[in-house]
C-alpha cells in the first residue's frame, strides 16, 4: 500500500504534468538567462494588472549573482492553494506562489513556504515604512512567510440619490448601527401588494464577512491561537442585531426580494442596480462601478460600530491582503526574491494597485487593482492620478488601531465557514444567537485543542 507521502507525490506529478501539457515549458536557464515560474489566481483586469508590473520588472533586466538576466513568467492558475500545495508535496513546486493573506498561516504550518526573514534581513526591507496591520499579517510564529500584492480595506457604500430621496443628508452617513437601523427604515420601500421594491442595509448582502459581525459590537473571535471565543457576550449582541432586520422585515419577504438579485459581477449586483442603498464593501467595489454603472452618484465611509463600544475614535475595519511567498523546495529562491521585491517596491506597488506611470514604458497602467498600497506614505501623485475617488477612506482605515483581519487560528478555514452557518441559523430563526453561537463554540474548541496538541510535538521547529 501506498504512504501518505507517496500517494500526496503521484497526486502532485501527475497534476504538474497535466498543468505542463497546457504550458508548454520553456528552457528555465541559459548562461544569458534564468526564467522562474510565478503562479498566481488572479484572471480578468485584476490578473492584467499584475502580469502588467510583472512586465515592467522583465523590461528592467535585472540579473542575479551568475549575472543571467532574471526572467519571471506570470502564470494565471485557478485553485491555486490546491495546486500549488500538490506541486510542493511533489518536489515540482513554482519559484512564487501568489496566495491569500488569511490562509497563508495554514500553509506555513504545514512546512510548505520559505521563511522570508533572512532575505528581508539581507536586504534591509523596512516594515515600519508599511502600515502595520499589513506587515502583521505577513507574520506567523515570529516568522515572516509572505510580503503583500494588493491590500484591501472594507467601508459602507451608499448611494447619494437614495439618499436624497429618502430626505438623508448624502453626506451625512450613519454614525452607529442604531442610526444605521433608523437610516434602514428610512430607504425601504414596498409596493402596493407589500413586496419589498427596494432595502436600505440587508445584512445578507454580500455575505462576506460574516465573522466579522461581533468586531463592530466589541466583540472578538479567538484570545490568542489557543482560545477560541465565538459565544463572547459581544458576538452575541451582534448577531441578535443582525436577527432583528429579519424580524422587522420579515425573513419570507426578503428572501423573496433577493431572488431578483444578479451577480457580483454585473449591472445587476444588488447595490449597482439600487435595489439595496447601503452596503458593506472593499475598496475594490469603485472598479465595478466604474464597470457597470459609471454615472452612479456614491460614497463610502467607515463603517458604524454600535453605540456601546467606545472604539476610541478608531473606525472598525477589515483588512485583508493578497501575497506572494516562496514554496518549500524552490529552485530560484535569490531570483524570486528579487521580483517580490520589486512588487514591494513604491514603483512595483503603485503599478500593481493604482493608476501609476511605468517608468519602463512612460505610459499609465489605466488604474491597475484599483487598491490602496501597502505603505505608511505614497509617493506624491499617486493618490491624485488614483481613480478611486475614495482611496484616502480606505487608507486612514487600515491605519485604524481597530482594523481587524482573518484571525491565524489553526482552525481558521473551519471557523470561517461555522460562522456563515451561525449566520444563516440566525437570520432563519432556526436557533437564537446565543445557541448558534454556543453550538460553534462546542464544536471549534476541541478540534482547536486537538491541532494544538499534535502542533506542540513540533515545537522545535518554530525555535
Amino acid at each position: 500500500m501506498k504512504t501518505p507521502h507517496l500517494i500526496a507525490a503521484s497526486l502532485a506529478l501527475i497534476f504538474i504534468l497535466a498543468f505542463l501539457s497546457d504550458n508548454p515549458p520553456v528552457n528555465p536557464e541559459t548562461p544569458e538567462k534564468v526564467t522562474i515560474t510565478y503562479w498566481e489566481k488572479w484572471t480578468g483586469f485584476e490578473g492584467e494588472a499584475m502580469k502588467s508590473t510583472i512586465d515592467a520588472f522583465n523590461r528592467k533586466k535585472i540579473k542575479n549573482k551568475k549575472g543571467q538576466v532574471i526572467f519571471c513568467n506570470c502564470l494565471s492558475v485557478t485553485q491555486v492553494d490546491r495546486k500549488s500545495s500538490l506541486a510542493i508535496a511533489g518536489g515540482q513546486p513554482p519559484d512564487i506562489c501568489g496566495f491569500w493573506g488569511f490562509n497563508t498561516h495554514l500553509f506555513a504550518e504545514m512546512g510548505a513556504l520559505r521563511p522570508l526573514d533572512d532575505l528581508i534581513a539581507r536586504d534591509k526591507i523596512d516594515s515600519s515604512k508599511y502600515i502595520p496591520v499589513f506587515w502583521e499579517m505577513c507574520q506567523h510564529r515570529g516568522k515572516t512567510w509572505c510580503l503583500p500584492t494588493t491590500p484591501a480595506t472594507v467601508a459602507l457604500h451608499w448611494n447619494r440619490d437614495m439618499f436624497q430621496e429618502a430626505g438623508l443628508d448624502p453626506d451625512k452617513p450613519p454614525r452607529t448601527t442604531e442610526e444605521l437601523e433608523q437610516f434602514a427604515d428610512k430607504l425601504t420601500k414596498r409596493d402596493s401588494n407589500g413586496r419589498i421594491t427596494q432595502m436600505g442595509f440587508l445584512p445578507p448582502e454580500p455575505g462576506w464577512w460574516n465573522w466579522c459581525w461581533g468586531y463592530f459590537f466589541g466583540g472578538k473571535l479567538e484570545d490568542g491561537l489557543d482560545k477560541l471565543t465565538a459565544n463572547d457576550p459581544k458576538n452575541v449582541e451582534a448577531f441578535t442585531w443582525i436577527a432583528k432586520f429579519a424580524e422587522k422585515y420579515g425573513r419570507e419577504d426578503m428572501l423573496a426580494f433577493q431572488q431578483g438579485f444578479g451577480s457580483f459581477d454585473s449591472p445587476q449586483n444588488a447595490f449597482l442596480s439600487g435595489r439595496v442603498a447601503m452596503v458593506l464593501q472593499g475598496v475594490w467595489m469603485a472598479n465595478f462601478i466604474r464597470f457597470h454603472r459609471p454615472h452612479m452618484k456614491w460614497a463610502c465611509g467607515p463603517f458604524p460600530s454600535s453605540a456601546s463600544f467606545d472604539t476610541k475614535g478608531e473606525p472598525v475595519t477589515i483588512a485583508d491582503m493578497d501575497v506572494v511567498t516562496i514554496p518549500r523546495g524552490a529552485k530560484y529562491v535569490d531570483e524570486a526574491w528579487e521580483v517580490i521585491k520589486y512588487i514591494n517596491s513604491p514603483e512595483g506597488m503603485e503599478l500593481l494597485c493604482g493608476n501609476a506611470i511605468d517608468p519602463t514604458t512612460g505610459k499609465s497602467n489605466s488604474g491597475g487593482q484599483g487598491k490602496l498600497t501597502v505603505f505608511r506614505e505614497d509617493r506624491p501623485g499617486f493618490i491624485e492620478r488614483h481613480p478611486h475617488p475614495y482611496l484616502k477612506v480606505f487608507i486612514e482605515l487600515a491605519k485604524s488601531k481597530n482594523a481587524i483581519t482573518p484571525r491565524k487560528v489553526a482552525v481558521w478555514d473551519e471557523y470561517h465557514k461555522e460562522m456563515n452557518n451561525v449566520f444563516e441559523l440566525v437570520w432563519l430563526n432556526k436557533k437564537t444567537p446565543k445557541e448558534a453561537l454556543d453550538a460553534a463554540q462546542r464544536r471549534l474548541q476541541p478540534k482547536l485543542d486537538s491541532i494544538l496538541a499534535i502542533q506542540k510535538l513540533r515545537e522545535d521547529e518554530w525555535k
